[in-house]
């Protein structure tokens, strides 16, 4: 989730890779004012064409603003990310994940609010849905926007084979398992996975099987000290067991593989499944054969026996955020908001549908006449399977990289389920 592309000069000095360049920064060049952009919109990432058009529109539109946009993927960006704020060395403008990532950078005093901004613009505000705001505010103030929202844990299948071999599509644990045995005796993988990035198991697979076990107030509860709820949990154990049984019904190099390789799988019709969020769907309508499209499927993954979880529902969260660092000179601040809104206002959240992207807006909703087909199912999973939260959204990074490593050991056999659980108990406090 290479190069950065930009040499940027700060302060005299050449920036090195891993600083960023705040109030060191000009604030202005003959009256232009000059903002950094850090973000992860590149490759393979569902907004990377999104942003790279929007923001030639912005740059055009905005000849008094200099933009020095700095992109890499997820993985680098994240360290990167991380080393600059330990330094609080961050450039005036960057990418941020919402929730605990958000408020783990606010209560450490690295972001500025925008809340002034928003109420200025109360078209703008009112339209949006309230979660990508909520994500993005920490004690009454408010520090980005969501660029739409983001499921996690879409189960795409291919109706062909399940159809081939008369499986049914699993609604509960045992006809999943049915399923999984059915295809493994036929050769046919029943869930594709790529893990080498590590987060995809916890964000797209743990989240939702975690959730349907423990309901969605456990979590909340463990991190909080409340109500007696700990990662030790029967439920949560139960949990990790699941998803070390689900390994073996992964192709075998899952490690191997991020979670755009594994995609491959399903495409030559060697999967039965994937689970995967929705920024895998530019990738599957680009990707995938022409006959195989009319075949591909969306649902949410089964419920379990006794699970406290509404089985109606699927992980998602508001998706990422321009925030702007605390360091920012006023100038800078007006640019980045003007940044802010043009990347999620009316017209931009049109845009999102020509990316395939899912809106935030209150009153744009897509015409699936007018949309591909598989972004209409995916509106229409939208509509009725109600929200619940991604663990990485709600952890602590601490628990959050703890949790990434541990799932992979768990399903590797080399670490127990109890083991991880008793690794992340020992961060709540």
């Amino acid at each position: 989730m290479k190069k950065l592309g930009i040499t940027v000069l700060c302060a005299a000095m050449v920036v090195t890779a891993l600083t960023g360049c705040s109030k060191k920064e000009s604030a202005a060049n003959d009256g232009k004012v000059k903002i950094s952009i850090w973000h992860s919109f590149v490759g393979s990432d569902q907004r990377a064409p999104f942003m790279e058009k929007r923001m030639a529109e912005f740059i055009a539109a905005n000849p008094d603003i200099i933009v020095d946009e700095q992109k890499m993927p997820r993985d680098q960006y994240q360290t990167r990310l991380k080393t600059a704020a330990a330094a609080k060395d961050l450039p005036t403008g960057f990418l941020q994940w919402p929730d605990t990532p958000t408020q783990e950078f606010a209560q450490a005093g690295l972001l500025a609010p925008i809340n002034e901004y928003l109420d200025a613009n109360p078209g703008w505000k009112n339209d949006l849905l309230p979660q990508v705001l909520d994500a993005f505010t920490v004690d009454g103030k408010t520090y980005g926007v969501g660029l739409g929202i983001s499921l996690t844990s879409i189960v795409f299948y291919n109706k062909a084979l399940f159809d081939q071999y008369n499986v049914k599509v699993p609604s509960t644990l045992d006809e999943l398992r049915a399923a999984i045995r059915t295809f493994k005796a036929n050769n046919i993988i029943p869930l594709a996975h790529g893990d080498k990035p590590l987060w995809p198991a916890q964000s797209s697979l743990m989240s939702i099987v975690g959730n349907r076990y423990t309901g969605s107030q456990w979590l909340f509860d463990v991190i909080a000290g409340k109500n007696n709820a700990k990662f030790s949990d029967p439920e949560f154990i139960s949990a990790l067991n699941l998803m070390k049984e689900l390994a073996g019904a992964f192709n075998e190099d899952y490690n191997s593989l991020d979670n755009v390789q594994m995609r491959d799988y399903f495409y030559r019709g060697e999967a039965a499944m994937m689970i995967d969020g929705s920024w895998a769907l530019p990738g599957v309508i680009e990707n995938a054969p022409e006959a195989m499209k009319p075949n591909i499927e969306m649902t949410v993954f089964p419920s379990v026996p006794g699970g406290k979880g509404d089985p109606s529902t699927i992980s998602g969260v508001s998706s990422t955020s321009i925030v702007i660092s605390s360091s920012a000179t006023p100038e800078q601040r007006a640019a980045l908001y003007k940044l802010i809104q043009f990347l999620t206002n009316q017209e931009a959240q049109k845009m999102y549908m020509d990316y395939n992207i899912p809106v935030a807006s209150k009153t744009i909703q897509p015409d699936v006449s007018l949309v591909t087909p598989l972004y209409a199912k995916m509106v229409t999973l939208i509509q009725e399977h109600p929200l619940v939260t991604v663990y990485d959204a709600t952890l602590s990074s601490q628990q959050a990289d703890i949790i990434n490593n541990g799932l992979q050991a768990v399903m590797l056999s080399i670490q127990t389920p109890a083991e991880l659980a008793a690794d992340l108990q020992k961060t709540v406090r």
